[in-house]
């Protein structure tokens, strides 16, 4: 909510208003799911930019955020805000709801703050010069700011580039065998440490550690000389297991195997605490522990005490395989690497995303004179997703906030300055472990830091995304759901709905389980395809175009393809959800799949370019002979083999046999660019043989024709980027690509402009974070939590306790063993805040979609919620509704059949089959008819066209005022105005406007008209320097330019209209066409002309409305020599048909 009266109408108004106005106080805002947090970052900003006394100028503030798209976001809201209040004109009425609001909002902050109109327009206009070189962006942005600033102080290139990773890699695996050759040759001085380590170490592990080493996440420097007392926070830890024990065998005295094992746990937690490893003493409980398991059904033990014996367990075991001294060894071996790795890898002029953060954080920690600098510069500190941010980044934030004159060098003895630090967050929205956000981090720089210095905290609770019932159900789940647990997770707040909100009747229940049951029992993978297929059934013959929903200007509409998002907590099995939606013709786009080297139009498309590189590469050649290029039966694929014509230099031996025709086109096409592209480079090559053969056009036939397009273009661009990064070769570029396919390496697919296309939104919960969806259906609830898949080997840093622990295999030291038992209980807490994350993306309604098989999976969104619901899904046997909280829940069992359909072939009553021909000639009656009429048609049509064709018109109509020869100068006038207009900033200075008027005809001028030069400047010197010093050109100056010569393609009447929107801009948050004409008119005929263009102006706004899914105030005419804009206003009853 914005600064005004309105919030106090909020049930956390006081909350909102406290947040944006108090100064004098660190923030620590706590903002539910869609509590509208950015509107409040801007809010916030717009008090610090106008208070008093003390205003800040905006590049005295850092606000960063997650995601480059929401540093976006916030910055185009802050320019749009600014924008409004500066067009208000306190004196002037108006009946536009929009600029009533902003007027409110003004005269709201000019009584909060004692100023005046003119004074708050003074550090608007200040701000909005400014806007584009502050610092709102993400943490990545800023980091690489502070180091381009200080680039010796970091010691960095100051022309570094930022590396995804591929740069990495490439380094690292020469440089690794370099220096593995030089380790492992006979005269090494550590030939007997490699001896003992290759005994029981891989050396592909080795290398795997190595790489996870040499990341700058990764602290070398405390861990150069380790000793053999475990740290205090191990010791702790062992101390908490064994006290756990104890409690269990008190409270479990009998002799049982859970007993047992919980002795065995005991005695190894015991003998490790005492002695730092397990002794002979204790390997009968090592045996014990190795072979046998806590058993959860044991009559007299409950679920949370078999968890608890479970995790003694699992500690236990892990205990027996530390090896501390393999460990230590492996560490001293392969720092010194890391080490020099890193130093040649900078020197290089590269930097990892984690090396921005890392090398950003020692500037700011150990450069005092930088840290000083920099909190003179920066007065403000505004952090947004507070809870996803990674500890390091904490550091960078709460050095720069610290008070001026101190310099302390560990972040937990900063002392901040009184209002200066601003943190946005939501603890039960903290789901990117995986990205090392720490919620045990964010509880301690917000507890013990930020509120421990008198810091204020904020609650957001009022939810303005989605209705009351759906709310009501969340917050019932969840109170029982989310329970506090130090370090782990927050106590759970409840969201509450926005006053007025309004749900309508619908046949669609607001919140429902659908529980997808089989007529025999299912293992997990058929109960992902059995809820697949049930899925699509329902969402095409019961929810698009028949269920009910509000669009987002309140009215009632039928649910559409793109209203309805189906999120997973993982994308692994995805294909067990897409086929029945390809069966069902429902248009669908994945958002947020990694696995674009495994896309079928990819491992083609790198087969073809193995064959063309190497002719005797038999395997890629099979691969494009069975590809749609191809299109080769295996039973001709094995001919060839047979007569020794697997080869396509072969081609011309083809003659004569039998095989398809299209077989020596393309053996002639490939002998044919394997020549040419042997002296071509990497891009070229790439790009010669997408070019020479179908390769797109028989992608764009696949289902997902559009995405498969893309992802080629997008592996022509990544060749031609290999290329550029040193890798000189075809078939060098072609090894990295082959690689990256056999290992699945993780890439997005092309982003597409999907937003306006009507499609089921497939994505995980991970990428909706931030999203919402009329519709949301949580599909896959019955899978568990899957052990996660560690890397062979890894080294692990845990920030809240400096420590660095390292796996390698089935060996571990005790740091790593700590610290991997902190990630397994913090990724399962992490489970129920991704549950939280993807119910509260819902609007209207919010469909959990489960099929549960004959074995529950532990950790599963299904039991989590059916505990709170005391087991009722999981006992319903039909459908019912149930109470959770003050919310309700429909519960919809639904039978699914796994028996394939039957089919009978219908039969004539004579027994006798005959043909009707009938239906085939009148289709092709009709195809030819259709054929003929486009034939008689032009293809493209123009709005000017289309009116000349309504008039009768004839191109000798326009000649009003001269022969054609005439025109000619006349039309290339209005030409160069619309390009000269087209780069134009409105509110550049007319100091040299002449000047540039000359260059450009210079740069434009055909050749024809050289003659006329000096006559078609001086003119197009007239037409515009009219409109350069109108009010039109003012208002222009003032208004968010959202395009300029926007192209426009649409269906029109069997034809396709085309044309050229000169502007789109909006002004007060309305939206606005505008079309620059040039006619040589007086002001007494600008109604009469105006009228003329009505036509053009109708078909522009249908065509926006419909692209942008927006409304358009209206189209304004500029008549450049008069400098006069004439408004035609578009009402939503002005409609054309188009077809």
């Amino acid at each position: 909510m914005s600064t005004n009266t309105a919030q106090t109408k909020l049930g956390d108004g006081v909350d909102r208003q406290a947040a944006v106005s108090t100064f004098d106080r660190s923030l620590v805002v706590t903002a539910g799911a869609g509590t509208g947090k950015t509107t409040l970052l801007v809010d916030r900003l717009i008090h610090l930019l106008l208070r008093n006394p003390d205003p800040l100028k905006i590049t005295e503030i850092v606000a960063l955020t997650f995601t480059n798209k929401a540093a976006d976001e916030m910055k185009l809201r802050l320019r749009q805000r600014l924008h409004a209040f500066a067009e208000i004109q306190l004196d002037a009425d108006t009946a536009d709801a929009a600029q009533v609001e902003a007027k409110r909002e003004v005269q709201a902050l000019i009584a909060l703050y004692q100023l005046s109109k003119a004074e708050m327009d003074r550090r608007i206009q200040n701000a909005l010069r400014s806007l584009e070189r502050s610092d709102i962006g993400t943490i990545h942005s800023f980091a690489a700011n502070l180091l381009r600033l200080y680039p010796l102080e970091a010691g960095v290139d100051p022309q570094f580039q930022e590396d995804d990773g591929a740069a990495f890699d490439r380094l690292f695996d020469d440089y690794w065998d370099l220096w593995l050759d030089q380790e492992l040759s006979a005269h090494s001085p550590h030939a007997a440490d490699w001896r003992k380590i290759l005994l029981r170490c891989r050396l592909d592990h080795i290398k795997t550690l190595a790489k996870s080493m040499a990341a700058e996440s990764v602290d070398l420097r405390q861990n150069l000389e380790r000793t053999g007392a475990a740290p205090a926070a191990v010791l702790d830890w062992l101390n908490r297991l064994a006290a756990q024990a104890a409690s269990l065998i008190r409270r479990h005295r009998e002799d049982r195997l859970n007993e047992k094992l919980v002795h065995a746990a005991g005695e190894v937690i015991r003998e490790f605490r005492n002695t730092g490893q397990p002794l002979h003493s204790v390997a009968q409980a090592c045996v014990l522990l190795n072979e046998k398991a806590i058993n959860p059904n044991t009559q007299g033990w409950s679920p949370e005490d078999a968890r608890e014996a479970q995790g003694l367990v699992r500690a236990a075991r892990g205990l027996v395989r530390v090896d501390a001294a393999l460990t230590c060894t492996l560490w001293s071996l392969l720092v010194p690497f890391a080490a020099d790795f890193r130093a040649r890898f900078i020197g290089e002029g590269h930097l990892s995303f984690d090396g921005l953060l890392v090398r950003a954080r020692d500037l700011v920690r150990d450069r005092l004179r930088v840290r000083e600098e920099l909190k003179r510069r920066y007065r403000a500190v505004l952090i947004d997703e507070f809870q996803d941010t990674d500890p390091i980044q904490y550091e960078i934030l709460l050095y720069i906030a610290e008070r001026p004159g101190q310099a302390e060098m560990d972040w937990r003895k900063v002392q901040l300055v009184p209002g200066k630090i601003f943190v946005v967050g939501d603890p039960k929205q903290s789901i990117y472990a995986f990205r090392r956000a720490d919620i045990e981090a964010y509880l301690e720089v917000v507890e013990k830091i930020i509120k421990a210095q008198k810091g204020l905290e904020c609650r957001l609770t009022t939810n303005f995304r989605s209705n009351a019932p759906i709310l009501d159900v969340i917050n019932g789940a969840f109170a029982e759901i989310i329970q506090a647990q130090a370090g782990l997770q927050p106590s759970y707040i409840p969201i509450h709905p926005a006053p007025g909100r309004t749900v309508r009747e619908s046949p669609l229940p607001n919140v429902a389980v659908r529980k997808i049951i089989a007529d025999r029992p299912i293992d997990a993978e058929t109960a992902r395809r059995l809820e697949g297929e049930s899925l699509a059934h329902w969402l095409k013959y019961q929810v698009l175009g028949k269920a009910p929903i509000l669009n987002p200007r309140g009215e009632k509409v039928f649910a559409q393809a793109k209203d309805v998002a189906i999120l997973l907590r993982k994308l692994t099995d995805i294909h067990d959800y897409l086929e029945p939606l390809r069966r069902q013709g429902i248009r669908y786009v994945v958002e947020g799949e990694r696995h674009f080297y495994a896309a079928k139009e990819i491992i083609d498309a790198v087969n073809l370019l193995r064959a063309v590189e190497n002719p005797h590469d038999r395997l890629a050649l099979v691969g494009v002979l069975r590809s749609p290029l191809g299109g080769l039966a295996d039973q001709h694929i094995y001919d060839l083999h047979r007569q020794n014509l697997l080869d396509y230099r072969t081609g011309s031996k083809l003659s004569g046999k039998d095989f398809p025709p299209t077989l020596e086109p393309l053996y002639e096409a490939l002998a044919r660019l394997h020549e040419e592209t042997r002296s071509l480079s990497v891009g070229a090559a790439v790009a010669r043989v997408f070019a020479a053969l179908p390769v797109e056009l028989l992608a764009a036939c696949y289902f997902h024709g559009e995405q498969a397009v893309a992802n080629l273009q997008k592996l022509a661009r990544q060749a031609e980027l290999l290329g550029r990064e040193g890798i000189v070769t075809l078939k060098e570029a072609i090894r990295q690509l082959e690689r990256r396919v056999l290992d699945v390496k993780d890439e997005g697919e092309s982003v597409l402009a999907e937003e306006n296309l009507d499609a089921v939104r497939i994505m995980s919960i991970h990428k909706a974070k931030g999203l919402e969806f009329p519709i949301v259906v949580l599909a896959g609830c019955q899978t568990g939590i899957e052990p996660g898949r560690n890397a062979d080997a890894e080294a692990l840093f845990d920030w809240s306790t400096g420590l660095t622990g390292i796996r390698i295999g089935s060996i571990l030291d005790l740091a790593g063993l700590y610290i991997g038992e902190k990630f397994r209980l913090r990724s399962s807490a992490e489970q129920k805040r991704l549950l939280y994350v993807a119910m509260t993306r819902a609007r209207e309604h919010l469909i959990i979609s489960c099929a549960p098989n004959s074995r529950r999976a532990n950790g599963s969104f299904l039991a989590l919620l059916d505990a709170a619901l005391n087991d009722a899904i999981v006992n319903a046997t039909s459908s019912r509704t149930v109470t959770l909280g003050r919310g309700t829940v429909a519960i919809e069992v639904v039978s699914e059949s796994l028996s394939a359909p039957k089919r009978e072939r219908p039969r004539l009553a004579g027994g006798k089959e005959t043909s009707d021909w009938q239906w085939f000639f009148k289709s092709w009656t009709r195809r030819a008819a259709a054929c003929e009429q486009a034939r008689q048609s032009a293809p493209f049509l123009t709005p000017t066209r289309l009116k000349r064709q309504e008039e009768g018109a004839t191109e000798a109509r326009d000649a009003l005022t001269g022969s054609r020869h005439r025109q000619a100068p006349a039309l290339l006038i209005g030409d160069l105005a619309h390009r000269f207009l087209q780069n134009w900033p409105f509110s550049a200075s007319l100091k040299d406007f002449e000047r540039q008027v000359r260059e450009f005809t210079g740069q434009t001028l055909p050749d024809e008209f050289a003659s006329l030069r000096r006559e078609i400047e001086s003119e197009l010197e007239e037409v515009l320097s009219g409109f350069f010093r109108s009010k039109a050109c003012a208002e222009l100056a003032s208004s968010h330019i959202l395009g300029r010569e926007v192209p426009l393609l649409m269906p029109w009447n069997g034809q396709i209209m085309e044309g050229v929107i000169d502007l789109i801009y909006e002004k007060n948050r309305l939206l606005y066409l505008a079309d620059y004409k040039t006619d040589n008119i007086a002001r007494t005929e600008l109604a009469e002309a105006a009228s003329r263009y009505r036509q053009q102006a109708e078909i522009y706004c249908q065509a926006t409305r419909q692209s942008l899914g927006r409304d358009v105030r209206g189209f304004k005419l500029i008549f450049l020599r008069l400098g006069e804009m004439v408004e035609l206003e578009m009402t939503r009853d002005s409609q054309l048909t188009l077809l």
